[in-house]
């Protein structure tokens, strides 16, 4: 984060713009004080752009892992309003653990230091060697099939509890097929999707 002062906010957006090297529509800022008397102007920002939270993100699962003693390598990238940091290990299975457990956990620590280190809502997702993305497949795969079944036999699908990431594919695969709804229900690691049929 930076920190940007001048006369007026338009002033202070625009250097920072400037010192920075990027447009007007690539500076995220927050307004840290902003004040118009008789006698003075002063307006003050803190700002950041996508490349800084890419590096932040590299830096701090890197730093995290090497204190554990693993070997990493690390791409970062955005797509679709989502920042993406794949991992790369020396034992894979290991940071992964059972089901995708440490995994989770591994995404819910950075998510927290980015958010907090940007002051903002930054969506973010942490993979190791492409883990969730063919996880995110099966369900996909598991949703169509199941979505296929409620649409023949009419009866309502209960499945097991999942993690949220993992619904919101369930989701989104639901919601492109015919007569068909989906409901989330349940609080925590215990929320669940029921796939309901339609008229």
């Amino acid at each position: 984060m930076k920190v940007y002062e001048a006369k007026t906010l338009e002033d202070a957006v625009n250097d920072a713009c400037q010192d920075l090297g990027i447009a007007l529509n690539e500076l995220h800022y927050h307004v840290l004080e902003e004040k118009t008397s008789l006698f003075s102007k002063k307006a003050k920002i803190e700002c950041y752009y996508d490349d800084m939270v890419e590096e932040f993100m590299a830096d701090y699962v890197r730093r995290i892992l090497n204190d554990m003693e693993f070997e990493v390598e690390t791409a970062t990238y955005k797509q679709d309003g989502r920042f993406y940091c794949q991992i790369d290990t020396d034992n894979n299975s290991i940071l992964i653990g059972k089901n995708g457990m440490i995994l989770r956990s591994l995404n819910f620590i950075v998510k927290n230091a980015v958010n907090t280190h940007f002051k903002d809502k930054i969506e973010i997702s942490v993979d190791i060697n492409g883990y969730k993305e063919s996880r995110y497949r099966k369900v996909a795969a598991m949703s169509k099939r199941l979505g296929r079944q409620v649409q023949r036999t009419k009866v309502a699908v209960k499945l097991d509890p999942m993690p949220a990431d993992e619904r919101k594919v369930m989701h989104q695969t639901i919601a492109e097929m015919s007569h068909l709804k989906t409901e989330s229900q349940g609080e925590g690691k215990n929320r669940f999707i029921t796939i309901s049929y339609v008229d």
